[in-house]
C-alpha cells in the first residue's frame, strides 16, 4: 500500500522542485477527499462515514492512501498537475492534467467493476421524462 511519504519521495526524486512537502501533503489530502466523495461513497460496501472522516482528519506523512497499486500513479500525476499550475507552467500542466485524468478514469473504471454502485432513489427525475 502506498503512503503519503512514499508518493512525495518518489515525486521529489523524479521531479526536483521547490514546493514544500507540507503543501504536497495538503494537495494529496484534497485528492483523497475527492476520491472518497466521488468514487468510494458512491458504491455499496463503502467504509462508514466516521471511518472515512477519521482517515482525512488524521491525514499526514505516514497515512496509507486509499488507492493502491497499480492505480496509485494518479497521486503522482495530481502532484505534478498542481505544482505545474502553481508554477504557471502551462505546457507541463496540460500534460499532467491529461495524465491525471486518464489515471483517475482507469481507477474509477476498476472500482466500478469491483464494487456495486448505490442505486439511485426513486425521487430523482428520470432523463426520459425531460
Amino acid at each position: 500500500m502506498s503512503t503519503v511519504v512514499s508518493i512525495i519521495e518518489q515525486y521529489n526524486t523524479e521531479r526536483p522542485n521547490s514546493v514544500e512537502d507540507y503543501m504536497k501533503v495538503d494537495f494529496l489530502k484534497k485528492l483523497e477527499q475527492m476520491i472518497i466523495n466521488t468514487v468510494i461513497k458512491t458504491h455499496m460496501g463503502a467504509p462508514e462515514d466516521d471511518e472515512l472522516e477519521e482517515h482525512i482528519e488524521s491525514f499526514g506523512y505516514n497515512t496509507e492512501l486509499i488507492v493502491g497499486e497499480p492505480y496509485d500513479d494518479l497521486y503522482f500525476h495530481y502532484l505534478d498537475q498542481r505544482i505545474a499550475f502553481n508554477n504557471n507552467d502551462t505546457k507541463r500542466y496540460n500534460l499532467a492534467s491529461t495524465m491525471f485524468n486518464n489515471a483517475m478514469l482507469v481507477y474509477q473504471q476498476y472500482y466500478n467493476r469491483e464494487h456495486m454502485g448505490i442505486k439511485p432513489n426513486g425521487h430523482l427525475i428520470r432523463h426520459e421524462v425531460l
